[in-house]
């Protein structure tokens, strides 16, 4: 009797697969062997698939299809470009359940790569090491365990939805439900570019700030920069001058919901999607900025009175301690410019918003939007 050959590993996996995801499709990918060939044959045969109980996704080509396209995925400007450089010469075919990367680096060789840290781990030389790379261990290599638990708890993901955590795993995040979200894959990437930025090559131990870089000004432009952390009580914190010990109204509290702005008695209000300690930048400048609008999901006008020129951002049940930044005294225009509230956890704890507020010497201005979240405000 002869033995019974064993399937390659990439059979094997087609074999547990749920597809396709895409219409039959002739792809070409530039190369007849190796691991693109081998991609271009495998989607040629079977146009993108999920595995696992959806915890391995590997995409589809052509624009008809279920989640990711493989040349839109693998396009600059859809995600790749918030990593600045650390994406490139990645052609990436499949993720997992978070967003971990399956990539064919420089043409020649399959690597996993982390979303949060840029890292990238070797795998193999084509898709069958890939496969049975995934093989190994399903539950760890392909989230299959954890897929199929959410999956129970919460329902089957869209094609275009991948988890992420609030707090990132490489920050000591739990793989606990409660810190876990379902956004689209594009933005859970474009989220983690940011950040991987910060940490990518970064030696153990070494501190980092989340902070953006500073803003480029033309020399002797600015007045003063500060980097704080202000807690907002009751989803907002105000700036002031030390002098200024102002009771503010109703109105004033219901604005700084409503339109996450207020002005009232010389006082700035901004509101703010968490009511805990968040990233406060205060930038002041001698003239009004013009910024571009378009990195920023929210932005509104106001103003600050500072007769002694000592200004502090704090909430309304400030302690007396409170980090003092020095700046010419007189009346100033504001912009702010609020970022990541899309992030925030359902319980309004954790997220990675930031709030930019750019002075510049002038009359106060009404508080009023100039650019309004796409959505409803978080916080309130």
């Amino acid at each position: 009797m002869t033995p019974e050959v064993e399937r390659p590993p990439l059979q094997r996996l087609l074999d547990q697969a749920r597809a396709p995801l895409g219409p039959l499709i002739r792809l070409d990918l530039g190369e007849r062997t190796g691991p693109l060939g081998e991609l271009a044959t495998l989607l040629s045969q079977v146009n993108g698939f999920t595995v696992f109980n959806a915890g391995i996704q590997v995409f589809h080509a052509g624009a008809r299809g279920l989640g990711p396209e493989l040349e839109h995925w693998n396009a600059a400007d859809t995600w790749k470009d918030s990593y600045l450089g650390l994406a490139d010469n990645l052609f990436c075919f499949a993720q997992d359940l978070f967003g971990q990367q399956f990539a064919i680096e420089d043409r020649a060789r399959v690597v996993l790569f982390d979303p949060e840290t840029a890292e990238r781990e070797p795998i193999g030389t084509s898709l069958d090491e890939w496969a049975a790379w995934l093989l190994t261990d399903p539950d760890v290599n392909g989230t299959y365990r954890y897929a199929t638990a959410w999956q129970h708890a919460h329902g089957a993901l869209d094609h275009d939805q991948r988890l992420i955590p609030w707090q990132l795993f490489s920050l000591g995040g739990s793989y606990d439900f409660d810190n876990i979200a379902v956004k689209d894959a594009v933005e859970c990437m474009r989220i983690r570019g940011p950040f991987a930025q910060k940490i990518h090559d970064l030696p153990d131990g070494e501190h980092i700030t989340l902070m953006p870089e500073q803003p480029r000004t033309e020399t002797g432009e600015r007045l003063a920069y500060a980097e704080l952390d202000v807690f907002a009580d009751y989803n907002s914190f105000i700036l002031r001058d030390e002098s200024n010990d102002p009771t503010l109204s109703f109105d004033f509290t219901d604005a700084t919901t409503a339109d996450l702005v207020a002005t009232e008695q010389g006082v700035l209000g901004v509101g703010t999607a968490r009511r805990v300690e968040v990233p406060v930048i205060l930038d002041v400048r001698r003239s009004e900025p013009d910024d571009s609008l378009d990195d920023w999901d929210h932005v509104t006008e106001g103003g600050v009175s500072a007769p002694t020129g000592r200004l502090v951002a704090t909430s309304d049940d400030d302690p007396d301690d409170m980090p003092v930044t020095e700046v010419p005294p007189g009346d100033y225009a504001a912009r702010i410019y609020y970022r990541g509230l899309r992030t925030i956890s359902s319980d309004g704890m954790h997220g990675n918003d930031l709030y930019r507020v750019v002075l510049w010497p002038g009359e106060p201005r009404p508080a009023r939007v100039v650019k309004r979240f796409h959505g409803e405000l978080p916080g309130g």
